[in-house]
């Protein structure tokens, strides 16, 4: 199919970037956290590869790491990275394939669900990310 430099083909229909995979989505959640970045390192060498839903329980740690931060004393930085975490998985629900939004519904949303600080996380989640939980 060729494109013109509008992006558009001849018909006049968009290019549509392709969707974000499970790599692109732990490139991005690295990108807004170092500590991130070293669980994919450690996981990596552990697995040899990503395994999506494992890397997942990771981000929901830290996001209860950095939520536990929030605290009047605590600094901000915690608070920025918490919220490019899901600003991230918004990204991943929104943009992601069939595997990347599967990763983030079962082993990031649904999961949350279990953890003491739900009730917060639940309130800065995305709209498509709060879509998945079970409550809907």
């Amino acid at each position: 199919m060729i494109r013109g430099p509008s992006g558009l083909t001849p018909s006049g229909g968009a290019h549509r970037p392709r969707p974000i995979t499970n790599t692109d989505l732990a490139e991005l959640l690295c990108s807004v956290s170092a500590p991130l970045f070293e669980a994919r390192r450690v996981h990596l060498n552990a697995y040899g590869c990503l395994i999506p839903h494992v890397f997942m329980g990771d981000v929901l740690k830290r996001i209860g790491e950095c939520l536990g931060a929030r605290k009047p004393n605590a600094r901000g930085t915690k608070a920025t990275e918490a919220d490019g975490i899901l600003a991230a998985i918004e990204r991943g629900m929104v943009e992601g394939d069939r595997e990347t939004r599967n990763a983030i519904a079962i082993s990031f949303t649904r999961d949350s669900e279990l953890e003491v600080f739900f009730s917060e996380l639940r309130a800065m989640m995305g709209p498509r990310t709060r879509a998945q939980l079970r409550g809907k």
